[in-house]
């Protein structure tokens, strides 16, 4: 009889003690819910490498945009709705955002990457990494190949990225071009950092065996005896160099 009230006694006590951690964490959790957020802490996570854009800009951004979250309560705050907000910034490539239990809203966030510049009658701007126009910034200068003339926003992003890709990737040539000249989508012209003489390609069909064509003349026969005075190297033609004077 004495087990048995006993065990009575001991459910009883386990129930009103599961009832009070419940209560208690309702509590907890309505306060938090309405308790109002007091600091937003915004981290560029790659400032070391570009700077198009520091955390007092971005705050000045959210604010004006009627997203700044200080002062609200922190159950209202939709943090995917505020990574949507940033992002809408020109120089933001990704956001990401979460709350603390202090209330604390953290934001952090990586600027888009520049590939090349275009300089035309149609406007000057990037083209990042994903293939996006991005606008220029005179404080924040990056050296990437300017392409100049006749450059539409379609190329720009497609073939003229595809060839500043495959240049990034060829060191040969990527210490060696400057910028491109596009007078038409079928003439093409190269101008050389170190070197005299412009290189016709063309249009860029083909521009991989073009430039190949050419570095065997430069390895194989120039490297060894010096460059003359040229002030073009034609690749137009096939399976030849045309140097002209």
């Amino acid at each position: 009889m004495k087990s048995m009230v006993k065990n009575i006694f001991m459910t009883v006590a386990v129930i009103l003690c599961l009832g009070a951690v419940v209560v208690g964490g309702a509590w907890c959790s309505s306060q938090q819910d309405d308790s109002l957020c007091s600091t937003v802490n915004i981290v560029v996570n790659d400032s070391l490498e570009r700077q198009f854009v520091d955390t007092e800009e971005l705050n000045i951004f959210l604010k004006k945009n009627g997203c700044f979250p200080v002062g609200k309560s922190m159950s209202s705050i939709d943090c995917h709705a505020l990574e949507e907000c940033i992002m809408k910034h020109d120089m933001v490539r990704t956001a990401s955002c979460y709350k603390s239990p202090f209330q604390t809203i953290y934001i952090q966030v990586t600027q888009r990457v520049p590939m090349l510049i275009v300089v035309s009658d149609n406007g000057c701007y990037y083209v990042d990494t994903d293939r996006r126009i991005m606008p220029i910034r005179e404080r924040n200068a990056v050296e990437v190949p300017v392409f100049k003339g006749n450059v539409s926003q379609r190329a720009a992003t497609e073939e003229y990225f595809d060839f500043v890709e495959w240049l990034n990737g060829n060191h040969y040539w990527r210490e060696r071009i400057k910028d491109v000249q596009v007078s038409t989508p079928k003439y093409v012209v190269v101008t050389q950092k170190t070197l005299p003489g412009k290189i016709i390609l063309g249009s860029l069909d083909d521009y991989k065996n073009k430039l190949a064509k050419l570095k065997k003349l430069y390895t194989k026969g120039l490297d060894e005896i010096g460059y003359p005075d040229y002030r073009e190297y034609d690749l137009r033609f096939e399976g030849q160099v045309v140097a002209r004077k």
